[in-house]
């Protein structure tokens, strides 16, 4: 650990490429016989460090989950039993991402990663309680109303604080890993996420089974939100304790005279747009394996199963998920990202229109578990597991937070944000086919982006990675210096 005024750091040597803290590091050049056990060990000792950010991380999603879970109370207490209404309702979070991500990633950029990740869970607690305690149509009817228009801007605080929240999260990670644990580390973003999902599911399954549709409409859709706040203040404490990166401290606060706001968000538009297009595109598929196959399906198109049954459909999903994140981390640090990008774009390709036809012409229970609990819990797993090192590694460490705002933030927005939405629309076009051909065409569109970077990194036009260069394709394709060699 060292110190830099009275700001603790976390130190990187660039050199070297070692991080270390306070229990000291270790140096990422081992023999192939040693490089498991220190895997291993680097792995564990990251997430001693980090806990605090991936608990805390884990809120936004677990808030997302539960939304989604708890759509058909939310549309009938404050959308008039509309679901295409509170799916609507859903995605005012995503339209204000972007705009958090723009104000926090500048707070991330220009004061630190340790104040914007802290201002951005306290807006997330904030929101999360606050939408379990609102007035409903069962519950304080007289004040519906007023209900809808806080719930409305809990919404919107949700998204802003979560738009910080995943940009500063995913360069804090980046930064403080070892680069041959770079994949597994940001991939523990996703591993919240499939763990936060799993309890939503597991939990608002067991709350329907006790009590019954009735009760849920009243009150019951409010639990899980209220009961966020307990581990949202733990890691709240916990954020107060980390430590600064020294990527930000070296690259940034040495060169304050230059880094201004203004310069920072100009140089990112004027020298990064194409990467800002790849981090679009590269977001595609990730984002609607996310929110259209594990929540949409179970509430449109499996129906039919019970409100129960269909959250432990869900709940399958984010079980496989979880089971397949950890590998794609780690096949990313073996082959690289955006290989396993490529690859899991390909599954997604494949699998999208087709299982989701079957589960429209074969509404029983094997079927549900198989195509919603396997097929699209791998295609969920494995896409969401690096997308956020992918994005991340576009950009400077001084523009990260700035850059994974204006590119990942938008491509999740507008993209999985809108999936439950755009699938509603296309279902009641054609409730067999449209659905499924959508979520396959974005498997296609992120292929084509990965392609395509590679050969614009080719003829010169793009730098594709800032923190490690191999391995990046299945090898050194396209390889250039990272920040290791800067």
């Amino acid at each position: 650990m060292a110190a830099m005024g009275d700001q603790a750091i976390v130190t990187w040597d660039s050199e070297k490429d070692m991080e270390s803290t306070a229990t000291g590091g270790s140096s990422d050049k081992v023999s192939p016989q040693s490089g498991g056990k220190l895997y291993l060990k680097d792995s564990l000792q990251f997430l001693r460090l980090t806990w605090p950010l991936l608990l805390g991380n884990t809120l936004e999603w677990y808030e997302f989950g539960v939304y989604s879970y708890v759509e058909t109370e939310i549309a009938d207490n404050f959308f008039e039993g509309s679901s295409l209404g509170a799916w609507l309702g859903y995605a005012v979070t995503f339209v204000a991402r972007p705009l958090g991500g723009i104000i926090l990633g500048v707070i991330a950029d220009h004061c630190g990663r340790k104040l914007s990740v802290n201002l951005s869970l306290a807006g997330m607690i904030l929101a999360t309680v606050g939408q379990g305690c609102l007035p409903g149509k069962y519950f304080g009817g007289d004040f519906q109303l007023l209900g809808f228009v806080l719930l409305m801007i809990c919404r919107t605080l949700q998204g802003l604080s979560a738009g910080g929240e995943i940009g500063a999260v995913s360069a804090y990670l980046m930064e403080v890993s070892p680069v041959r644990t770079i994949g597994m580390a940001v991939c523990m973003i996703s591993v919240g996420s499939q763990i936060a999902w799993a309890f939503a599911s597991a939990m608002l399954a067991l709350l329907n089974q006790a009590l019954g549709k009735e009760l849920m409409l009243v009150w019951g859709w409010r639990v899980p939100f209220i009961l966020s706040a307990v581990p949202g203040v733990v890691a709240l404490w916990g954020r107060n304790r980390i430590q600064e990166t020294e990527a930000f401290v070296s690259e940034v606060r040495d060169n304050e005279d230059q880094h201004r706001v203004c310069q920072s968000l100009l140089e990112l538009l004027i020298h990064y747009p194409v990467a800002l297009l790849i981090g679009i595109g590269s977001i595609c598929a990730a984002a609607t394996m996310w929110f259209a196959p594990p929540f949409w399906t179970i509430s449109a198109v499996l129906q039919d199963l019970g409100a129960a049954d269909a959250l432990w459909v869900g709940n399958s999903c984010q079980l496989v998920g979880l089971v397949v994140t950890p590998l794609a981390g780690w096949l990313a640090d073996r082959y690289g990202v955006a290989w396993t990008t490529f690859v899991g774009a390909i599954y997604v390709t494949l699998v999208g229109f087709p299982v989701y036809m079957w589960l429209t012409l074969d509404s029983s229970r094997s079927a549900a578990y198989l195509g919603v609990g396997l097929f699209f819990g791998i295609a969920q797993g494995f896409n969401g597991a690096t997308i956020y090192l992918f994005c991340a590694e576009l950009f400077p460490a001084r523009l990260r937070c700035q850059g994974m705002a204006l590119s990942y933030n938008i491509g999740v927005s507008f993209l999985g944000g809108f999936a439950a939405a755009i699938s509603q629309a296309l279902y009641q076009v054609s409730e067999h086919i449209a659905p499924g051909v959508y979520w396959s065409i974005t498997g296609v569109v992120t292929m084509a982006t990965v392609l395509a970077a590679l050969v614009l990194q080719r003829r010169g036009l793009v730098k594709l990675t800032h923190r490690r260069d191999e391995p990046y394709f299945g090898g050194s394709f396209g390889a250039q210096s990272s920040e290791a060699a800067q």
